[in-house]
């Protein structure tokens, strides 16, 4: 197992027998944060079928992004995704979950049920207004339902406040929640497009430069 040490925050100090990773713990801990996230689901209508199933099946792969390992529990989950109508007797029990959740944790409201009650504002008494009445949210993700390319738009949103947001020394202060909308006209194949150049430009390794690196310098003792 291997890692793009280049891709790592801060500034990488070869040595003698290895490498120094000279950083800050609020970058390190950030950008591991923002690379392992562990959803847990909240689907309760037709958002959950249409949008979070699909991100899951072989075409869109969620697993690309870090955040493929959906748990049942809250207490081993840290990114909350919720996708469909929320009623006020499912309040007290979004809030449970939300509350049993690892710190620090996050929430993406996917649809526009969940953004705002959608159609069943009108003529309900049940629909709440919106999940940010009950729980913060980090990030909106809209549409009816939104496309899976847009819930991993939201999701690499997210990635971005997560690296740029709280630390270690002031917990809880994050960045104000965003609305995540993809841009008219962008389809899957391009998002996949981008993706495939920017892996193939961070993978590839030119073979010289890096024996050239592994060489010890001159005048130094190499232990042998």
């Amino acid at each position: 197992m291997g890692i793009v040490t280049d891709k790592l925050p801060g500034a990488l100090e070869k040595v003698p027998g290895g490498n120094v990773l000279v950083t800050r713990f609020d970058e390190i801990i950030n950008w591991a944060r923002a690379n392992s996230l562990w959803p847990l689901t909240f689907g309760t209508s037709c958002c959950a079928i249409e949008m979070l199933m699909a991100t899951g099946g072989p075409r869109h792969d969620m697993a690309r992004f870090g955040a493929e390992v959906a748990r049942p529990s809250p207490r081993q989950a840290d990114l909350l995704i919720l996708a469909g109508t929320i009623v006020k007797r499912m309040a007290p029990r979004l809030r449970t979950l939300y509350e049993q959740m690892a710190e620090p944790r996050y929430v993406i409201a996917t649809g526009a049920c969940t953004i705002s009650g959608g159609p069943f504002i009108y003529h309900s008494y049940t629909t709440v207004r919106g999940a940010d009445e009950i729980i913060p949210v980090d990030v909106y993700v809209p549409g009816c339902p939104p496309r899976p390319e847009q819930l991993f738009h939201g999701l690499l949103t997210l990635q971005k406040m997560i690296k740029e947001g709280e630390t270690i020394r002031e917990p809880g202060v994050r960045r104000k929640p965003v609305i995540s909308a993809l841009p008219e006209g962008v389809t899957l194949e391009d998002i996949q497009g981008e993706m495939k150049e920017l892996l193939v430009k961070e993978n590839v390794v030119d073979v010289h430069q890096a024996v050239d690196k592994l060489k010890w310098p001159s005048g130094t003792n190499d232990g042998s």
